[in-house]
C-alpha cells in the first residue's frame, strides 16, 4: 500500500481493524510515518505469518530497527521474501537484524538496495545469508566506496569491490550470484545493476 497521509500516527487504528493474519505486505512511499507507527506496525499480532515483507521508500534512517528484528524473528519460520529497498538504511542499524537474517531458512528473495552501505555491510550481509539454501535472488547496493563525490559510479573501484565480494563468495564455497543496485544517474535517470557470481 502506498500511504497516504491521512495514515500517519493512525497506522495502529488501522491495524487493529485488520481481522485474519496476513501473509503479505508491502508499504511504500511512506516519508511521513513517525517512530510510534513503525514500532506499532512490527510488533502487530497479525503479522506473525508473514510470507513476504516488502518495505520500500520509507525513511527509517533515524529509526532503531529493533523492532523491525522482533518481527523478522517472529516470522523466520515462514519468511520468503524480505524487500528493504530505499528505506534510507545505514550500515549500523542492519547490525541489529543480521543474526535473525541468517535464520530466516525459508527465504527466496532478499533486496536491500539503495540504502547507504559500505563494502563492509554488504561482506557482512553475505556471511549472514550464506547458509540460505532456499535464497534465489540477492540484490544489495552499490557500496557508497564505488561512487565519486558527485554520485557517480568509479567504475575501476566498483570492479575491485567487485572483485573483493567475489573472492567472499568463494570463500564460502557455494555456487551463487549476488547483484549490486547502482544509485540512479543524475543525468540520463537510468541505474544500473551489476553481478558477481561463484560458480
Amino acid at each position: 500500500m502506498d500511504c497516504p497521509s491521512f495514515l500517519q500516527g493512525r497506522l495502529d487504528q488501522m491495524l487493529r481493524c485488520l481481522q485474519t493474519p496476513l501473509d503479505k505486505l508491502s508499504i511504500g512511499n511512506c516519508q511521513m510515518l513517525t517512530h510510534s507507527d513503525l514500532t506499532h506496525l512490527f510488533q502487530y499480532p497479525n503479522l506473525r505469518q508473514l510470507k513476504s515483507l516488502h518495505l520500500f521508500r520509507l525513511s527509517l534512517a533515524d529509526f532503531s530497527l529493533e523492532p523491525l528484528r522482533a518481527l523478522l524473528e517472529a516470522v523466520a519460520p515462514t519468511l520468503q521474501d524480505l524487500r528493504l529497498d530505499n528505506c534510507g538504511i545505514w550500515g549500523t542499524q542492519v547490525e541489529s537484524i543480521l543474526p535473525v537474517l541468517s535464520r530466516c531458512q525459508q527465504l527466496r528473495d532478499f533486496t536491500i538496495s539503495m540504502n547507504n552501505f559500505s563494502v563492509a555491510t554488504v561482506e557482512k550481509l553475505l556471511r549472514h545469508t550464506a547458509r540460505l539454501c532456499n535464497l534465489e535472488l540477492e540484490l544489495y547496493p552499490v557500496p557508497r566506496e564505488c561512487y565519486r563525490i558527485q554520485g557517480i559510479i568509479n567504475e575501476e573501484r566498483l570492479a575491485q569491490i567487485r572483485a573483493e565480494l567475489k573472492a567472499i563468495l568463494r570463500e564460502l564455497g557455494q555456487p551463487r550470484t549476488i547483484y549490486l543496485y547502482g544509485k540512479c544517474c543524475h543525468t540520463c535517470g537510468n541505474s544500473n545493476v551489476y553481478d558477481v557470481a561463484f560458480s
